[in-house]
């Protein structure tokens, strides 16, 4: 097996030294907490420019792949932008501009929702249901031999961390985000008042 092709690079050992050697110096500092927010941001990093490589061959991002496969699971009537925007595992910012590219490329299409006429239902084309037909099982093999270190007790055991990941993170999250809008608030009403 042939792994040089991605060599390590400088930036794990870069930042955890920098960690090391910075982080004691300020209040609030926990280095397993910070340790562990670097790789997670680390090894998404690395595993999406890893499959950006082959998603690319197929004209396909993170962002356009999950609209096809949501929509290719959510039955025949489509999905409104707005439910299809909360269901994306990658940036929402723009789902609008999302699904106008998927329909210029002839997967998607967009028709007046039967229920409620005032909005648009994105619906999978045949072409882009055959798109998917052939892109999966490559991205299936390719995760497969990404992740091929790790037993299969050890994913379990990864996936349940993560789990327990995002639920500290949704448990702690209006904490962390009321106190930096609170803090922002502050500094935007003294930089006002000079």
């Amino acid at each position: 097996m042939n792994r040089t092709l991605v060599p390590e690079d400088r930036r794990e050992s870069f930042y955890h030294q920098s960690l090391r050697q910075a982080g004691p110096g300020y209040a609030n500092f926990d280095l397993p907490s910070t340790e562990l927010s670097l790789d997670l941001i680390y090894t998404c990093e690395m595993l999406h420019q890893m499959t950006a490589r082959y998603f690319a061959e197929f004209g396909l991002s993170r962002s356009s792949l999950n609209v096809l496969m949501i929509l290719r699971h959510c039955g025949v009537d489509g999905m409104q932008l707005h439910e299809l925007g909360e269901l994306l595992l990658v940036s929402r910012a723009n789902i609008t501009g999302i699904v106008d590219h998927l329909e210029e490329k002839g997967y998607v299409t967009r028709e007046v929702d039967a229920s409620d006429r005032r909005a648009r239902c994105a619906r999978i084309t045949k072409k882009a249901a055959a798109l998917l037909d052939e892109f999966i099982p490559v991205h299936y093999r390719n995760i497969n031999l990404l992740l091929q270190e790790l037993t299969n007790v050890e994913k379990e055991r990864l996936q349940g961390l993560l789990r327990k990941t995002r639920g500290s993170l949704r448990g702690h999250a209006e904490e962390v985000c009321g106190r930096e809008r609170g803090a922002a608030n502050e500094a935007a009403q003294e930089n006002y008042g000079r």
